[in-house]
């Protein structure tokens, strides 16, 4: 029985106390906790998920990079044939553009291309004339670098690509040989960037009764449609995909526990995937935690955003747990590693806490639930949401 257990409900333990019972209990790599009486922390119930797996149009993948069949890659110089020089190749005689789909100009005047990274990006140079019968070439340039040249024709076309987000300078021009330049392009350079997106997860409650519905909304910063990519939603606990979305920037889906539980969930974007390991993840949310139970307990979290000192980690219950035989607990969810407890009352402080690793996020999430330094702890009565803070030092 827990009231037989040798722990005091009082106040929050002093952090050396806290971080020597951690030392002595470990850290377990427990799945995630039921709610109810049980010890096991598995769920004998069902969940209703609505509106999972929408019916998604497949979407084909990058082709590989690709380039006209007069062109040379790098910086090398291409054999032209020995033919007399024409009164066209005259500097004032030639023009070339530089043209990528999609480019427009920005507000300062910079032409400016975007695309999904993997993406193609075709760069075309086009000469007024053919420079086959002249000592001239067609040269295109990555940040200053000769990235394609043509020594035949009026186009020199090279598709482009990054499978990480950067940019890059594009440029062309006719130029000799010994790389002199006859005439520049116009423009006279396109930025092209690849992006990548972000990608965040919401629940409309992080604890709700058994058989209702909670909300979990994925949202990106960008439009998956134009992309090869998905917003997916999984049940890292069942490791389960409840919900996969090919457009648009919120992607959401209904789900529901028919016997007390506590489930975790994360969105991530990458190429379409109902298992594990996903392919070509490109962006990952913060896990959320949702609980189903009747116990009519709430829970929820506060801590700053960042210190450069200490801080004062807050979890508040919608009700005291002092009569009942759960407590209020606040994990380091990125490490696992319980940081307060709290059997009175129903506000639970952690003062004095500095985030463990400097400039880098911490996450942290409360509990009402059994005593333990498991994670998650065992008996899960209400979930909180998941603060991010970070103890910042200035470099």
């Amino acid at each position: 029985m827990v009231s037989s257990r040798a722990w005091p409900r009082t106040a929050t333990f002093a952090a050396v106390a806290v971080a020597a019972l951690t030392l002595l209990v470990g850290v377990s790599a427990a799945p995630a906790a039921a709610g109810g009486t049980g010890s096991t922390g598995k769920s004998t119930g069902t969940s209703t998920v609505t509106g999972a797996n929408s019916n998604v149009a497949a979407k084909p993948l990058p082709a590989a990079p690709s380039h006209g069949p007069n062109v040379q890659l790098g910086t090398g110089l291409p054999l032209k044939p020995a033919v007399p020089q024409r009164q066209s190749t005259l500097a004032a005689a030639w023009q070339v553009s530089l043209n990528v789909p999609g480019m427009a100009p920005t507000s300062e005047g910079v032409m400016t291309a975007v695309f999904w990274v993997t993406q193609n990006a075709r760069i075309t140079a086009t000469a007024n004339q053919d420079v086959g019968p002249t000592p001239y070439y067609i040269r295109i340039y990555r940040n200053s670098t000769q990235f394609a040249i043509c020594g035949t024709g009026t186009s020199c076309s090279i598709d482009a690509t990054s499978s990480v987000i950067d940019s890059a300078w594009f440029s062309a021009d006719i130029s000799d040989a010994a790389g002199n330049k006859i005439v520049a392009s116009n423009p006279p350079f396109v930025l092209v960037d690849w992006h990548s997106t972000t990608v965040g997860l919401s629940t409309s409650q992080t604890t709700t009764s058994i058989g209702s519905a909670v909300t979990l909304t994925a949202t990106t910063a960008f439009d998956v449609g134009p992309s090869p990519f998905y917003t997916q939603i999984f049940d890292l606990t069942t490791g389960a995909r409840v919900q996969i979305c090919g457009t648009g920037t919120s992607c959401s889906v209904n789900i529901a526990q028919s016997s007390a539980t506590t489930h975790r969930y994360r969105a991530f974007v990458s190429h379409n995937s109902a298992t594990f390991p996903l392919p070509a993840v490109q962006a990952t949310s913060l896990i959320n935690w949702v609980t189903w139970s009747n116990s009519g307990l709430r829970v929820s979290l506060t801590a700053p955003v960042f210190t450069q000192t200490t801080e004062t980690v807050t979890a508040t219950a919608n009700s005291s747990v002092t009569p009942t035989p759960w407590y209020i607990e606040i994990f380091d969810a990125d490490t696992g590693v319980r940081i307060a407890f709290c059997g009175n009352g129903s506000v639970c402080s952690l003062t004095g806490y500095t985030p463990p690793t400097p400039n880098v996020d911490t996450h942290l999430v409360a509990f009402i639930s059994s005593l333990s330094t498991a994670f998650p702890p065992a008996n899960i009565q209400a979930s909180s949401n998941v603060v991010t803070t970070m103890h910042y030092v200035p470099r």
